[in-house]
């Protein structure tokens, strides 16, 4: 039994996952919205009140660091002991980033000999996460990467499409070592479009938009957005193949999925995963709430797995 717990820029989630002999079953998920100025302690209030409402009958969770907290760089290095290793990774660490003295530096193994992931995280990041689950009474059992998260559970596909509340990210993977490539424009920037264009405030955009999707407003950022991934899919690119995983609440709107559909068509853009299609949810709720759940799912699913 594990929880994922994904703290997003607008929304808290969290999913309960236990083990089948099939593999992990989604349980049931929850979550609350947040404002970006909340604090710590009501984060970690929501996520013991979130636990209770799942009926979680454990306390383990697993969390993860953004793009902005952490970074995964590739590296090559000749047959030395661990520790001259780590040392040419800290000398590494310490050119490419002038704050590495904040940061917790860690070198992995890849699939390929001789290469190595070289991992820096923000401690400050690291020490927040520890905090909020111990003020809620949980236990941190893994921190991971969002890309390497998502590099793990995504493994029917090439990609992850991750329509975000603020940015919009593309999730690949390099011979085992995560790469995101990032535009600054997510739902946030479409319902801000659409309350200009309509003349209405933020919120009632926001409510008009989950109901109805955009009702053509907010076209002219839905296609930029939809240009900026399609032009990241070039067909030569050997890296990608045929699967993209299409997640984020931004991407539940059904003119970004059919102009993708449209723009892309050579790929298959999956709605689901294994551990969900496992759990009580009806069809058509697992179909709706599969993208905005996803990462929490992700985390939950792995979770388990190593528990």
């Amino acid at each position: 039994m594990a929880l994922g717990i994904d703290l997003g820029a607008s929304k808290l989630r969290m999913t309960y996952a236990v083990a089948t002999p099939e593999g992990p079953r989604i349980e049931a998920v929850t979550s609350r919205e947040r404002s970006d100025d909340c604090s710590d302690d009501w984060i970690a209030t929501m996520l013991d009140e979130m636990r209770a409402d799942l009926g979680a009958r454990t306390r383990s969770c697993s969390m993860a660091l953004g793009s902005e907290e952490a970074t995964v760089d590739a590296m090559t290095l000749p047959d030395l002991s661990y520790r001259d290793r780590l040392d040419v990774a800290n000398i590494e660490a310490q050119r490419r980033y002038p704050d590495w003295k904040s940061r917790l530096i860690r070198l992995f193994p890849t699939q390929v000999a001789g290469s190595f992931a070289l991992v820096t995280a923000q401690s400050s990041a690291i020490l927040q996460r520890k905090r909020i689950v111990a003020k809620a009474g949980l236990r941190l059992s893994m921190l991971g990467i969002e890309g390497m998260v998502w590099n793990r559970f995504s493994s029917r596909s090439t990609a992850v499409v991750d329509i975000g509340t603020s940015s919009t990210r593309i999730h690949t993977a390099d011979r085992g070592i995560p790469r995101v490539t990032c535009y600054p424009v997510g739902g946030r920037a479409v319902t801000r479009e659409m309350a200009r264009e309509l003349s209405i405030d933020e919120r009632s955009a926001e409510r008009r938009k989950r109901i109805l999707g955009s009702a053509g407003s907010g076209e002219r950022i839905i296609g930029a957005l939809a240009t900026w991934i399609g032009e990241r899919f070039d067909p030569s690119e050997s890296a990608l193949q045929e699967q993209v995983l299409l997640v984020g609440n931004g991407s539940r709107l059904p003119e970004i999925r059919r102009l993708l559909a449209d723009r892309i068509p050579q790929r298959a853009w999956l709605a689901a995963c294994n551990e969900f299609e496992r759990s009580r949810y009806p069809e058509d709720i697992r179909r709706a709430a599969f993208s905005d759940w996803a990462f929490s799912i992700a985390l939950a699913s792995i979770g388990e797995r190593q528990s």
